[in-house]
């Protein structure tokens, strides 16, 4: 637990300089994002308040599938992959975030086409265990609603890892959920600690909608990208000590000490030009 507590820490500085270093181009990135899912969000949103059964069912739903099934999964792969080339290289440009739309849209809108169904599905069990068994068994009805509602909370957790697995791994719909949700359980303190920080910037940003559309998603994703890859230099070291036969605290995490995002302080915001 101690380990993850310094990993929750380290992915906080890391993500704190590389929205420093990049928070132009981090901002125009995330300005498509948001209109891009503003757009049929919009849509959705007034006709699933237009109190017309019709226009809910044939217009809200639709719209509302394709904004958080497809444009926000998709838009959030190009991000995600754009932070990538942030992170690998220290460098990056829009063209990161189209290249990794291109490659990435199929995969990305099965798993948010899934998450989207997986999320209903959760959701309405919170509600229906508990009302349709209240009067037979209200107990029964209620620890399985309580379940439910665990299920979601963990697996809104492990989206947060969805689309930074894609990036990473490449691989398709069932085996990304399968490494986020065992990425979630392996490393619970780290991702309850990077959740938190979610929320967080979530409760900042909703009542300042402006926030949204400048820098929301693209942080999120930063903060969930660099968590990735210090888990994914932690499996590593593992690997490596395992293969060498010797303890993982002998050996350093590999990139640490080279990586420019994780060896600055304070100074360096205040005298760049010092470094």
């Amino acid at each position: 637990m101690p380990r993850q507590t310094a990993m929750l820490t380290r992915t906080l500085k890391m993500s704190f300089w590389v929205i420093y270093d990049h928070m132009g181009k981090l901002i125009v990135a995330n300005v498509i994002w948001a209109v891009a899912i503003a757009f049929p969000g919009t849509i959705a949103g007034v006709a699933l308040f237009s109190g017309d059964v019709a226009t809910v069912v044939f217009i809200g739903v639709p719209a509302l599938t394709v904004a958080v099934g497809v444009v926000l999964p998709v838009g959030s792969a190009g991000l995600a992959h754009m932070i990538k080339m942030l992170i690998d290289h220290k460098d990056g440009s829009l063209s990161d975030m189209l290249g990794g739309i291109r490659m990435y849209w199929r995969r990305a809108s099965g798993i948010g086409l899934t998450s989207l169904g997986l999320t209903a599905c959760l959701g309405t069990s919170v509600w229906f265990y508990a009302s349709a068994l209240q009067d037979r068994a209200p107990l029964a009805g209620y620890v399985l609603s309580a379940l439910a509602l665990w299920c979601l909370v963990f697996f809104g957790v492990t989206a947060l890892l969805l689309m930074p697995a894609l990036v990473q791994k490449k691989q398709g719909t069932l085996a990304t959920l399968r490494l986020a949700v065992l990425l979630v359980l392996d490393n619970p303190l780290l991702m309850i600690g990077l959740a938190f920080q979610v929320l967080l910037l979530t409760i900042v940003t909703v009542p300042v909608w402006p926030l949204f559309f400048v820098l929301y998603g693209a942080a999120v994703l930063v903060m969930a990208s660099c968590a990735y890859e210090l888990m994914a230099r932690r499996y590593a070291t593992l690997e490596t000590a395992k293969s060498h036969g010797v303890a993982a605290d002998a050996l350093p995490a590999p990139a640490d000490e080279e990586d420019d995002y994780l060896n600055r302080g304070l100074r360096d915001v205040f005298f760049p030009w010092k470094g």
